[in-house]
């Protein structure tokens, strides 16, 4: 097959992989690729291989065109596009954090042998940590509301209603479950709500599920939102100097959890384990393993929005 003398069904499968590039890319560039692909498969239909080819050449350019990557785009837009990177560390931290909420929850009941002090001001550090950033967020969210609210009246709510509806209808449906649970926890005991009861153990997973969904979808909505802003050069500054110390938050709470990880270890390894008191089981368990990859990617993915934000804009 070559010069575009495929089937119909063919060139509709290559077609298809189009949806990996952006909009813009795919208006401009769509056919001359469709083409090029004739001509690379000779006839041939489109291997795995080749699919995956495509799609990460596809997330490859939309990451460009974000700003997310390359040196291609404007300095205004990777900051932004920095910025949004760190945001989105943010909200794998908000997700961790709860898990880490849930994990230490009643520790300041167990007795530890050492290590008590220690214990105790990382896990005061991480609330205030916490509080930090979410003020952080909605700092950033303030500089860039006027920028939001012009875009909005200049008809550019079609371009973002969907994310804001399904986020919308997400937290309606959160606060629904939440009441529900807690009214059913009311008549549970003790026991039956930490894991005697299978059928709420399931309800409350899918609760928690519900929650980070709700998490990304806002995340997402404001990602649509901010991405379509124009900022002005004082704004995008203030945004980056927000965005790097939302980077520091993610980085140091992370640091936190692992030192509380390490005090709990060593004074009450028993409480981590879940075994009774006074034995010495390994207090290297697979929700705090688990949980502390997801910190260190957060804060991985932290970190490169900051880098990112700081080589650019000083051409702000």
């Amino acid at each position: 097959m070559s010069g575009g003398t495929g089937t119909a069904d063919e060139r509709g499968d290559l077609t298809g992989l189009l949806r990996w590039y952006p909009p813009a890319w795919r208006t401009r560039y769509g056919p001359e690729l469709v083409a090029l692909m004739e001509d690379d498969l000779e006839g041939g239909r489109p291997t795995v291989r080749f699919r995956t080819s495509m799609a990460v050449s596809g997330l490859r350019q939309r990451a460009r065109s974000a700003g997310v990557a390359g040196h291609g785009s404007p300095p205004g837009v990777r900051v932004r596009a920095g910025a949004l990177v760190v945001l989105a560390s943010w909200t794998a931290l908000v997700l961790g954090g709860a898990a880490f909420a849930k994990l230490s929850e009643h520790y300041s009941d167990a007795t530890l042998a050492e290590g008590h002090g220690v214990a105790v001001a990382a896990y005061d550090a991480v609330l205030v940590l916490a509080v930090t950033g979410l003020v952080l967020v909605l700092a950033g969210v303030a500089v860039a509301t006027p920028a939001a609210w012009r875009f909005l009246r200049a008809g550019g709510w079609p371009a973002v209603r969907r994310p804001m509806v399904v986020a919308a209808v997400l937290s309606v449906t959160v606060v629904i479950a939440t009441v529900g649970l807690g009214h059913w926890a009311h008549h549970l005991t003790v026991h039956a709500r930490n894991g005697g009861n299978a059928v709420y153990s399931g309800a409350f997973l899918a609760w928690a599920v519900l929650v980070a969904a709700v998490l990304a979808t806002w995340t997402g909505a404001g990602t649509a939102v901010a991405r379509r802003l124009d900022l002005g050069p004082t704004s995008l500054r203030i945004e980056a100097g927000l965005a790097f110390a939302v980077a520091v938050v993610v980085g140091v709470t992370a640091a936190m959890i692992g030192l509380w990880w390490v005090a709990m270890a060593r004074g009450a390894s028993w409480y981590l384990a879940g075994t009774r008191p006074g034995t010495h089981p390994s207090a290297v368990t697979a929700p705090l393993v688990i949980l502390m990859g997801w910190l260190a990617v957060a804060t991985a993915v932290a970190l490169y929005g900051a880098v990112r934000v700081g080589r650019s804009v000083r051409a702000v």
